[in-house]
């Protein structure tokens, strides 16, 4: 009884979803890189690099749209249990030698099966945490994918591109979230409510009535995506090594994941749509004053640290205030649009700053400060009274 009572708690069920995405973000933090350094050994064009990197993040785009019919016919948590599998089993031929025409597509499975984890995860964990502990259980969600992100790297440098170990290790780590699936009975949540189809609500609907949470979403995409391919080579360009550049990529990094808890508590005992701008001025700030603190050594680290956390803290509060707004099937609806919104942000950055970058070396805070101002101008009242309306209207 015990046991039962156990498999079916709240508790259980928001840990099992945590684990899952640390899953997906080591998968996301491990095989990216491992696969474009990989292609890059075997003298393939940075063009085709560049095209089946940005393949997980098309399957994410792909399937966001589905994910409410994915969940009326599966339900959550069989929808996650299968998608893990299929993300298993999608990174073993990368143990191998694998044809290049075949890449692509495995990636793009890869990364389907990622936004299925992604986008009912964070919808389950909204519907299952009350609104007063919203933040911080966001917060330490957000937390756990960075964090795992992170690792990819880490596990990359201990064993080497060409080892097989690091997808081993992954594949294994899957097998772990697989169990906790199996094990989970959690019923709150885990399918639509009957009466469900009569919502009108979707996903451009959702954009007219919630600009500012879509804002913060494709500036943080626009941000993390930009930040993990072009900020070395932003290093690079002011007279830093190239250790020094990968460095300042995990001080941004740490700032984010330690925090995201600090953030998410505010986000639990002030005005959320305050906070949200604060955080804003701040990352705006740091982003006008990059080009001058780079080349001093002693000042760029505190900045970079502060740059993560806020822009970190942008992402932590969209979520949360998606969950504050939404709910039964319009959550569903708005969790699959900023699963396509941060496709949207994370495939744009890299292509747009990559291209800029060769125009000039100062290209990238010159975006991420255009980014943040247009994220600001998203969070004006005259947006926010949008979202104000519809909370009243499903209320």
């Amino acid at each position: 009884m015990l046991q039962q009572n156990y498999r079916q708690s709240e508790l259980f069920a928001i840990t099992t979803i945590t684990v899952s995405i640390a899953v997906i973000g080591i998968v996301i933090g491990l095989t990216i890189p491992m696969v474009a350094l990989r292609l890059n050994l075997a003298g393939i064009s940075e063009s085709i690099i560049g095209l089946i990197s940005a393949a997980p993040a098309m399957g994410m785009l792909i399937i966001s749209p589905f994910a409410r019919y994915i969940v009326q016919w599966l339900g959550k948590r069989l929808a996650m249990l299968l998608a893990t599998i299929i993300s298993a089993i999608s990174l073993l031929p990368l143990m191998g030698s694998l044809p290049l025409e075949f890449l692509f597509p495995l990636r793009l499975i890869t990364g389907i099966a990622s936004g299925v984890m992604i986008c009912l995860g964070e919808t389950w964990i909204n519907e299952l945490v009350p609104d007063n502990k919203r933040g911080r259980i966001l917060a330490i969600y957000t937390t756990v994918f960075t964090i795992s992100q992170l690792l990819g790297p880490s596990i990359i440098a201990l064993y080497g591109v060409a080892d097989k170990t690091p997808i081993l290790i992954s594949v294994l780590l899957h097998i772990i979230s697989i169990v906790l699936f199996l094990m989970m009975d959690q019923k709150v949540g885990d399918k639509l409510a009957k009466d469900s189809e009569e919502s009108h609500f979707s996903i451009l609907r959702f954009i007219k009535v919630a600009p500012a949470i879509c804002g913060g979403i494709i500036f943080f995409a626009f941000f993390d995506g930009t930040v993990l391919s072009m900020f070395p080579i932003y290093g690079l360009s002011v007279g830093h090594s190239e250790a020094i550049a990968a460095m300042m990529i995990s001080a941004i990094l740490a700032g984010d994941a330690i925090m995201q808890m600090p953030f998410g508590w505010l986000a639990d005992h002030m005005n959320r749509t305050r906070l949200y701008r604060i955080c804003g001025v701040i990352t705006l700030l740091a982003s006008l004053l990059l080009p001058i603190a780079m080349p001093h050594t002693l000042v760029i680290w505190p900045l970079l640290l502060v740059l993560g956390a806020t822009a970190g803290a942008i992402y932590t509060i969209a979520l949360v205030q998606i969950g504050q707004y939404f709910s039964g099937n319009d959550l569903m609806i708005a969790n699959a649009s900023a699963a396509m919104l941060w496709g949207i942000g994370n495939l744009s950055g890299p292509i747009l700053a990559g291209a800029m970058s060769e125009i000039s070396p100062s290209a990238l805070p010159f975006l991420l400060v255009v980014m943040t101002g247009l994220f600001l101008v998203s969070t004006m009242d005259r947006f926010n009274l949008h979202v104000d309306a519809l909370n009243r209207h499903t209320s």
